[in-house]
């Protein structure tokens, strides 16, 4: 069950990476640590007491899934945003601006969009928020002896600057689908359609392009053709092999020929090498 949870957090990181990156205005590094299994209890001890917390239902799962945020995160990133170098000294508080505020409800929202779509591998999940507070002590969403998987993300704007982002699943909500997250999850680069491929490749042999050969590239002074007038008849030597060309790239060689009475071009090689 952890395996796969692992494999759903590798994809998830990289989507927070690009949710970060233009708030931040630079590239963050998002690294995803193996989830865990701990109590509530033991988890709530270890986290700030000044923090993001939104609490949410996931349906069908049992239970609440929280997503904890570090409040100097926050903080940093909305001085970030607004053009600053995000290391400006910040007071002891116990609330979040109004600025703040709405980049939370941004992030979270987001964070959990992508969740949602790197779980639907697994099984399709419904979130929905029941509510936010500034601090694990005024959320009651679990009993201290409560087994929970934690899955955290590391995220940083450079070696002084790292926080974590945790989200906090009941490990009984999680045993419900255990089959289904011992499945093999498919990578971003990985994930294929074969229908959509198949019609993919009918189109493309329908496709027409223009096919055009060369037999003779006269050269002539710029006095000459300003000369040229109707009647005249300019010498051309056409060599034994002619190029066939698609597009700008030489496709073949081969010969003109006629067959039924037409014009035909008759391949004797294809072109290999820098000329394709």
């Amino acid at each position: 069950m952890l395996s796969g949870l692992d494999r759903l957090g590798e994809k998830l990181g990289r989507r927070i990476r690009a949710l970060i990156e233009p708030i931040s205005g630079i590239r963050p590094h998002v690294a995803a640590e193996d989830a865990r299994v701990v109590e509530f209890g033991a988890w709530s001890a270890g986290a700030p007491n000044f923090c993001s917390l939104s609490i949410y239902r996931l349906l069908p799962l049992k239970g609440q899934m929280l997503l904890c945020m570090d409040a100097t995160m926050i903080s940093t990133l909305v001085d970030c945003f607004y053009g600053g170098l995000g290391n400006r000294a910040l007071p002891a508080r116990g609330e979040f601006t109004p600025t703040e505020d709405r980049l939370i409800a941004r992030l979270s929202e987001t964070i959990m969009a992508r969740m949602v779509e790197c779980w639907s591998e697994v099984l399709p999940l419904e979130p929905g928020l029941l509510l936010r507070e500034t601090g694990i002590g005024f959320a009651a969403a679990a009993q201290p002896a409560d087994q929970m998987v934690v899955q955290r993300f590391r995220v940083g704007l450079d070696r002084d600057r790292e926080w974590s982002i945790d989200m906090v699943f009941p490990l009984a909500a999680l045993r419900g689908v255990e089959a289904l997250m011992g499945s093999k999850v498919a990578s971003d680069d990985e994930h294929v359609d074969p229908v959509w491929q198949a019609r993919v490749a009918r189109r493309m042999r329908d496709i027409r392009l223009p096919a055009r050969t060369v037999l003779a590239r006269p050269n002539l002074s710029l006095a000459e053709l300003m000369q040229l007038k109707t009647g005249d008849i300019i010498p051309v030597t056409i060599g034994r092999s002619l190029p066939l060309i698609v597009g700008d790239r030489i496709v073949a060689h081969g010969t003109i020929g006629e067959q039924d009475g037409r014009a035909a071009f008759q391949i004797e090689k294809i072109a290999q090498g820098p000329e394709q």
